[in-house]
């Protein structure tokens, strides 16, 4: 029996944070992240960079570097409520914004408002778009069973608990495995605010039992995962991707198998 809920380097666990509608506090946050070795992916709305000079440009790059900047629409509407052509318009041009700014395909969304429906979500995928975030929390650190519909586990406010509650069961075989938790930098405005992040910052990170990433990461590696290609009694593997993944066997082993290998075991 082969099982997926393995993350690179053979690890069980993955931590990720996602921020959205870009904000000066970002640099701050993104310091903390930094500091402690965790990873965000950060939602940002790209009509406030259009017209924005190199110099701007070259501060926002160095400001997400290391982190995934993902897409927001461009002024932050309500999916739900727009027609499937400013939906497209939205998503289209937001990408195209910060693509040329960042220089890498930005195919990640978080619904603004936590506004979708099924139409916006097909507009969307016909823009490239992979995954994206909801605002409903699952606080139950579960697997999206579609990355168009990824609840986070919690908002930042109600994530000290439910740290405590996931390092605590970082050995369990019976609990989910991710914990996603998102938020706003602007909503951290007091020295206060502050200090609570960092205890949920730390109290995360530092694991060598978990895997810090960014949300398109997350993707990338456990669609890398559904391409293998197993052999019916489940000795070789072959894996078409460009990343190594691992894989559980009859609940004991744990596989790697290399970017574009084959793998006997």
């Amino acid at each position: 029996m082969i099982q997926l809920h393995i993350y690179p380097g053979g690890k069980r666990r993955v931590v990720t944070f996602s921020y959205d509608d870009g904000h000066v506090n970002d640099s701050r946050l993104i310091g903390l992240f930094n500091k402690y070795g965790v990873k965000g992916t950060f939602h940002l709305n790209g009509s406030r960079y259009i017209g924005i000079g190199e110099a701007e440009k070259e501060a926002l790059r160095q400001r997400y570097s290391g982190h995934e900047v993902a897409c927001h629409t461009m002024r932050h509407g309500w999916p739900s409520r727009m027609p499937m052509q400013s939906v497209v318009c939205e998503t289209f041009e937001d990408r195209k914004v910060l693509e040329g700014i960042f220089g890498y395909p930005v195919i990640g969304m978080s619904y603004p408002s936590g506004s979708y429906d099924g139409e916006s979500i097909q507009a969307m995928r016909a823009c490239g778009i992979v995954y994206s975030r909801t605002t409903v929390p699952n606080k139950n650190f579960a697997i999206p069973e579609d990355f168009m519909v990824w609840h986070p586990t919690c908002h930042h406010r109600d994530a000290l608990p439910l740290c405590e509650k996931f390092m605590a069961e970082l050995d369990s075989q019976w609990t989910m495995p991710m914990f996603y938790i998102w938020g706003h930098a602007h909503e951290l405005v007091t020295e206060e605010n502050w200090e609570y992040m960092e205890k949920i910052v730390s109290s995360l990170a530092g694991s060598e039992k978990i895997w810090y990433a960014t949300n398109i990461e997350i993707y990338n590696y456990m669609e890398a995962q559904k391409r293998l290609q197993i052999s019916a009694d489940e000795t070789v593997f072959y894996n078409p991707s460009d990343i190594s993944v691992w894989v559980e066997r009859d609940k004991k082993d744990i596989i790697e198998i290399p970017a574009g290998v084959t793998v006997r075991a």
